[in-house]
């Protein structure tokens, strides 16, 4: 029977876990091909595009104000489609990346294949440390919740970022005291969980727990829009009304790029007010090696 663990990190786990050849079998096939993953499309509006966009305006703000005036570089971990190479590249940055699938780059960014290894990371990251290859950023949006062993990968990782780079984590706010909050009033029913495509929970304390245990700092975080408000709304509730579901994520994008209309600066002091206040969908932290 599969359930969730809290370990020495004070982020849970699922237990059991898949080994890592059924997990490979299962990402190669499902992310950006299947039709039922809502994560994914084959088109985007601009406006959803423009948050992609936002994201790597910050990426570049945050590492040129942390490093040195140096070429900047980025290493994309799990780089999907390629919109966060993409627009990083359009700032002036040299951009690599690695995925299992090749799938969402050809359909999103075929001018970036080049630039992207595909199949097992692991081979694909060993091979880098061996050639003694470092970045000045090394992104890991949304893939360490997938992992099988997250401390042994960032542990990994660590010997990719250069002497004065940085560590850029997405994960999903889970296991937050607001979703502890909603449970609470009948609003849901725990439905953040969807093992096995999730294997690890974090929210911003045990996030930053975790890489502060394994010898980094924290510089920055940042939250993004609180897309689980709506579920205080019975009439608004996209768990019970599935059909208010795509209304939710219409708002989600409308009001972020409203908020980075009233200026960069706006937007980075209202994401960091989100995760003081630890009220946001994603935790986004930014680390340098302590």
């Amino acid at each position: 029977m599969i359930s969730l663990q809290e370990n020495d990190y004070g982020f849970f786990q699922v237990f059991p876990t898949p080994s890592q050849a059924e997990l490979e079998e299962y990402y190669s096939k499902r992310y950006y091909q299947a039709p039922t993953v809502a994560t994914y499309s084959k088109h985007y509006n601009e406006e959803e595009l423009r948050l992609t966009k936002i994201a790597a305006e910050v990426a570049d703000i945050v590492v040129k104000n942390n490093s040195l005036n140096s070429e900047p570089t980025l290493f994309d971990i799990g780089c999907g489609e390629g919109f966060f190479m993409s627009f990083l590249e359009q700032l002036g940055w040299s951009v690599f990346g690695t995925d299992y699938s090749e799938a969402g780059i050809q359909a999103q960014n075929p001018h970036l294949f080049s630039k992207v290894t595909y199949g097992n990371a692991e081979l694909d990251l060993n091979q880098r440390i061996l050639e003694g290859q470092k970045f000045k950023l090394v992104n890991l949006g949304n893939i360490l919740e997938h992992v099988t062993d997250p401390i042994s990968f960032i542990r990994t990782i660590k010997q990719l970022i250069d002497k004065d780079g940085v560590l850029r984590i997405v994960v999903p706010n889970d296991t937050s005291e607001f979703q502890g909050l909603l449970k609470s009033l009948g609003k849901s029913k725990d439905e953040w969980y969807c093992a096995p495509d999730h294997l690890s929970y974090f929210n911003f304390k045990s996030l930053i727990n975790f890489v502060t245990k394994e010898g980094f700092s924290v510089i920055d975080s940042f939250g993004d829009f609180p897309i689980e408000m709506f579920l205080m709304n019975d009439f608004s509730n996209y768990y019970n009304i599935k059909e208010s579901g795509p209304q939710a994520h219409l708002a989600r994008v409308k009001i972020m790029n409203f908020v980075r209309d009233q200026g960069l600066d706006v937007y980075l002091e209202w994401s960091k007010a989100l995760a003081k206040t630890k009220l946001s969908r994603s935790c986004i932290i930014y680390c340098k090696i302590s």
